[in-house]
């Protein structure tokens, strides 16, 4: 099987593109845990956890709840996957596009007084969002998957003790898990202080700078 041919809109700096990703998605998980009951945006290791307990439970509006959540995520993932793998010029932009136009269905429905709806379309930004990762020295991040990314610098400290990999591996998949972490910790100040509009404004406003940085070749 052949590999895909390099996309020409990829990152000038891809650390700094995948750090600002990282934090997203820990923010939105912020968001999401606080309006939504403890239902994570993102972080979907957390979300089957909870649909498993719902089951043993047999709390069925937790178990739809999070089902739904789950599906949009995926459902935002083959979008993205489809996107990044399509015959376009630049998938990136087109990726960050869809996910700022999501996000702004979101702030309308938000703004229209639902609560609900518009957080099942910020996880289907998500699940595109993941599409966008970097790889950096041989560091894929940029992803929501903070299990993994622990368990993948567990691994490249090993290989840097041997040799294999730079030691700066390391310190870009803990920078990653610690994006991850600021990322929650503001998004859960944000969305105390000022609500869940204005939390998905910043949002917006964040990823809009980075669809231009990457526009302009900046990032």
């Amino acid at each position: 099987m052949t590999s895909l041919p390099s996309k020409p809109d990829a990152a000038r700096y891809p650390l700094v593109l995948a750090t600002l990703m990282t934090g997203a998605a820990g923010y939105v998980d912020a968001v999401g845990y606080a309006q939504a009951g403890g239902l994570y945006l993102s972080f979907m290791s957390g979300n089957t956890t909870r649909l498993g307990t719902a089951l043993a439970a047999l709390n069925l509006h937790v178990l739809l709840g999070t089902a739904m959540v789950i599906c949009a995520f995926v459902i935002g993932a083959v979008a993205g996957t489809l996107v990044v793998e399509a015959p376009v010029r630049r998938p990136m932009l087109a990726v960050l596009g869809v996910e700022i136009a999501l996000l702004c269905g979101a702030l309308a429905l938000v703004a229209a007084g639902s609560l609900m709806p518009p957080l099942f379309l910020i996880s289907i930004a998500m699940g595109m969002q993941n599409s966008a990762h970097q790889v950096v020295l041989g560091a894929d991040v940029g992803k929501s998957f903070v299990t993994g990314t622990l368990f993948s610098f567990g691994q490249s400290l090993v290989a840097a003790a041997k040799g294999r990999v730079r030691p700066m591996a390391c310190a870009i998949y803990g920078l990653s898990w610690l994006t991850f972490i600021a990322g929650v910790a503001l998004g859960a100040l944000t969305v105390t202080a000022f609500g869940l509009f204005f939390a998905l404004l910043i949002l917006v406003g964040a990823l809009g700078v980075a669809m231009m940085g990457i526009w302009m070749g900046w990032v």
